[in-house]
């Protein structure tokens, strides 16, 4: 019994913390390269979560890298067991339900009972090859189960949408071609799906008209383009933009632009476009003109080696002594900085009551920021900061518009996805 070793306060002297430290991180990135060892690592933190499914998927993976790990095999029958408990349990709540609505809910869990049955499949052989280990589960095989549901879960999205569209309200017309689609989800093509799908969607598709946008002119315009330009390219699903080009094809057609109408003239135009909504918005920017900051005269100093001297030691032999001595230098740091910033609201109006039906905002900003320096005296006293600054000149910053430039593309991007969020499923 070693009685100096065993005082617990040992542990928590410095050089003792130290070695702990080393020790625990060898430790640790030892573990790293164990094949598999983030997998089940994830794997255990999926099972502590209840999330079995995933942990089953995980665990089975660190058995491919490392199909000896022992503790893999065990988490993985753990995970699996519950797993399936899990969705067996659920189906069984579901078939108690009369609504057609619970097949949806059905699929999904024989969907995953497949997958999970499709890695059992995979394991079982190769647990049984690589370590003669007999793993108690057996493959179930469920397509049958399967098939039936996504039948039902087919029917009864398409008797869903059969019921939406007897109403001609445009919001009824796109529940009843979402119905649609999703019955193709389940079963390709389910009975004409297909073509009610386009009918109910052709009715279903609202028709917007942008505004001319106000404030900071010159940049709104260009974020107007983008929207425009950019939702018609990708058009969405039950959106269609009326673009600039189509509104010139109306006044030409009609020759109204000789009776004194323009672009412009959004009561009218609104009239001969057809168009369902108008959307109008309003742009704030903000600007800050590159500023040069001067922090000057900054003390530096370090001690360093400044000259060798040769002498012989008591055994007669030439050694080399190192002379320290303080260097001194002052730095001049410098900073650029300058900014942009934007912020757009918009309003979507139906043009039939006029009545507001979203609002919403986006904003963005772009900074510019630079940094560099100058010295006098001995490079040696600088510190790293320093060292790296002085190696850098004075640049340009910037101009406005090119600030302007980042900053609007980023607009765009945000308000068409806000306009996408508004008229998605």
């Amino acid at each position: 019994y070693d009685k100096k070793n065993s005082d617990p306060s040992i542990w928590f002297r410095p050089m003792n913390r130290i070695k702990i430290l080393i020790l625990s991180l060898s430790l640790f990135s030892c573990a790293l390269f164990i094949p598999g060892y983030s997998d089940y690592n994830k794997a255990k933190k999926y099972y502590n979560n209840r999330s079995y499914d995933l942990a089953v998927e995980y665990a089975y993976s660190s058995l491919l890298r490392k199909v000896d790990n022992k503790k893999a095999i065990k988490l993985f029958e753990l995970s699996f067991t519950n797993a399936v408990s899990n969705h067996i349990s659920a189906l069984s709540s579901l078939f108690k339900i009369e609504a057609d609505s619970k097949w949806p809910d059905i699929v999904k869990e024989y969907k995953s009972l497949i997958k999970l049955n499709g890695i059992i499949k995979e394991l079982k052989p190769l647990l049984e090859k690589e370590l003669s280990y007999q793993i108690d589960f057996e493959y179930k095989d469920y397509s049958s189960q399967l098939a039936e549901a996504n039948s039902l879960a087919a029917s009864y999205h398409y008797l869903l949408g059969i019921d939406f569209q007897e109403d001609i309200d445009k919001a009824s017309q796109k529940k009843a071609a979402i119905n649609f689609r999703l019955s193709q989800d389940y079963i390709p093509n389910y009975l004409d799906s297909k073509e009610l799908y386009e009918q109910a969607r052709a009715n279903a598709v609202f028709s917007l008209l942008f505004r001319e946008f106000e404030g900071a002119e010159k940049y709104s315009a260009f974020i107007r383009e983008k929207v425009i330009e950019h939702q018609s390219v990708e058009s969405k699903e039950f959106l269609r933009i009326i673009t600039r080009d189509e509104l010139e094809t109306i006044l030409s057609e009609q020759a109204l632009i000789q009776s004194g109408i323009a672009e412009n003239n959004y009561n009218e135009m609104t009239k001969l476009s057809g168009a369902d909504h108008i959307l109008g918005a309003t742009a704030l920017t903000s600007y800050k003109p590159p500023e040069k900051i001067i922090n000057k005269n900054i003390p530096q100093e370090k001690e360093v080696v400044i000259r060798t001297e040769t002498y012989v030691d008591s055994l007669g032999d030439e050694q080399e002594k190192k002379i320290k001595g303080t260097v001194k230098a002052v730095v001049n740091h410098f900073k650029k900085n300058s900014e942009a910033s934007m912020n757009l609201t918009y309003q979507i109006v139906n043009v039939n009551d006029n009545e507001t039906l979203f609002t919403g905002s986006v904003a963005q900003n772009k900074s510019y920021r630079y940094e560099w320096a100058t010295f006098k005296g001995d490079k040696r006293a600088l510190s790293s900061k320093y060292s790296l600054l002085v190696n850098r000149k004075e640049q340009f910053a910037p101009s406005e518009d090119e600030l302007f430039l980042a900053v609007v593309k980023n607009i765009s991007k945000k308000l068409e996805k806000k306009i996408s969020s508004h008229y998605g499923d």
